[in-house]
């Protein structure tokens, strides 16, 4: 070999340790944050969250939670500022048992497709998510070797030794995080899908059981708590198992009212058996004293499949034809103006398994008209949408869902929902004119990618603005705290919509 060619040789070889040494700074990058900034935006990630290279999750395992912040030039851009990991810390030999300061280890499950919701509290003091509070590495390394045991949304939950409890983690804007709230009556077998507060001092809680009574939305009453006290309840009115457990995902309050969205095939016999909707559960605020032992009262206009007319259909869609609806998180700009991730995977109709069940997959925009929710548009451009019935691969609609009302405009970010559970996955944002009510007006509005969470690494989830502090969070029991910083003043004001939910 020549010299030129050996110089050249060394050079190459030089430029690739570079560019290597940079991929791995770049992972190195990711600083861990110690409190959040308000009018950030913080999504929800599953999976090698802190991007540590040589970290990798199979489907089904359990995996950290990790709290991205973001800062944001309105809808068009996003910076990464760092990430915070919720506790994985725990005692015992099976890592589920709480750790010594009083919290609980909280996990999510890689690829799953329904949980990890983030919500902002009622007072914006707070957020909040549910996940397992079993250890990721320990109960990968107990169940669920290399993918190929028990997924964790699979696991049990009561009281035995074994079984992994259901925890709701309360997030400060210092940083702070209580996971003390470890549930052993909830979600057997299935996912928490959200959990919501109005000031951090009780909860509702959604999600998933496995054909039993632990379904639906539950209230539990203090932080520390261990058991809910279901509202849902049973559907008594179902057959197949005799009766079916409730099958509920994002729960929130607006105007005192329990709404929560429901996309599912374990619904009421006399109402079609399947349900997709967007229900209420009646008044919150009181524990309730007897549970409904019904499917949530949907909406009017917003339940099971609509006819879609005048274009308002998403890209795959169109402007015809019937289609199943599948909402999952969900924003009330107003009293009569609704925003809703669609996944554009209903689990009505043939449930997958039919070539004319068509999802509307997207951000669906609603509007109350005379008393109903009528369909506006879907807003889908630059999701590039697969069809989930003929795709196994790519984009389907939306899953998390976060917004705000600025002077006249609603300014929104969401995170997708694949067809593949492992699937490269995104996080968007968008404006819309919240006077707009036809497709025409809004053809002009798409979607930006804000950032990419990499095949087979982690997936963005659920989505929230930063919390504000005010007052720290309730006292009582013990608080693993990451830092305590006085935070300044928000970058601009951000404006809390009017929500009132319709009757």
């Amino acid at each position: 070999m020549s010299k030129g060619k050996i110089t050249l040789f060394a050079v190459t070889l030089a430029i690739v340790a570079i560019m290597q040494t940079a991929t791995e700074s770049a992972h190195a990058q990711i600083n861990t944050i110690t409190s959040f900034t308000a009018g950030d935006l913080i999504v929800a990630v599953e999976g090698n969250g802190m991007q540590t290279p040589g970290v990798t999750y199979a489907d089904g395992q359990a995996s950290p939670l990790t709290l991205y912040e973001y800062s944001l030039t309105g809808t068009s851009s996003a910076t990464l500022v760092g990430g915070l990991v919720l506790p994985q810390a725990a005692t015992g030999t099976d890592g589920n048992m709480a750790a010594a300061n009083g919290n609980f280890p909280v996990s999510g499950e890689y690829g799953s497709s329904s949980e990890a919701t983030l919500q902002l509290s009622g007072n914006g003091q707070y957020l909040t998510i549910m996940g397992y509070g079993v250890n990721a590495q320990t109960y990968n390394s107990t169940f669920d070797v290399n993918g190929t045991g028990t997924a964790l949304a699979q696991s049990p939950n009561g009281t035995s030794s074994n079984d992994v409890t259901r925890v709701i983690a309360l997030i400060g804007a210092n940083g702070s995080v209580n996971s003390t709230t470890a549930l052993t009556n909830v979600f057997n077998e299935n996912n928490p899908r959200s959990v919501y507060t109005e000031n951090g001092t009780s909860f509702y809680v959604s999600g998933q059981g496995n054909h039993d009574d632990t379904g639906g939305v539950f209230y539990v009453p203090n932080v520390g708590a261990t058991t809910g006290i279901p509202i849902t309840g049973v559907d008594t009115h179902s057959n197949s198992y005799g009766s079916y457990n409730q099958d509920t995902r994002d729960v929130q309050i607006v105007n005192g009212q329990l709404v929560v969205s429901v996309d599912s095939s374990e619904g009421t016999a006399s109402k079609g058996y399947d349900i997709d909707r967007i229900g209420t559960l009646g008044s919150a605020g009181s524990p309730p004293t007897t549970t409904l032992n019904q499917q949530p009262t949907a909406l009017p206009g917003i339940n099971g499949a609509i006819t879609l007319s005048n274009g308002n259909g998403n890209s795959i869609n169109g402007s015809t034809g019937s289609v199943y609806l599948s909402p999952e998180n969900f924003f009330f700009a107003n009293s009569t103006t609704l925003y809703v991730a669609d996944t554009g995977d209903p689990k009505n109709g043939g449930q997958g398994s039919c070539s004319d069940c068509t999802g509307d997959g997207g951000l669906q925009k609603w509007s109350l008209v005379n008393g109903t929710w009528v369909l506006d548009y879907t807003l889908s451009a630059g999701l590039n949408l697969v069809n989930y019935v003929t795709s196994s691969d790519g984009v389907t609609g939306l899953y998390g869902l976060t917004g705000e009302v600025v002077d006249g405009t609603v300014e929104l970010f969401a995170t997708s929902y694949t067809a593949g559970d492992t699937d490269e996955s995104y996080l968007y944002g968008i404006t819309d004119t919240l006077s707009d009510t036809t497709a025409a007006e809004a053809s002009d509005e798409t979607f930006d990618v804000l950032d990419t969470g990499p095949a087979g690494e982690y997936d963005f989830k659920g989505l929230a603005f930063a919390p504000v502090a005010e007052t720290p969070l309730p006292p009582g029991l013990p608080l693993l705290l990451s830092g305590l910083v006085v935070l300044g003043l928000a970058a601009r004001f951000r404006r809390s919509p009017a929500q009132a939910c319709p009757a």
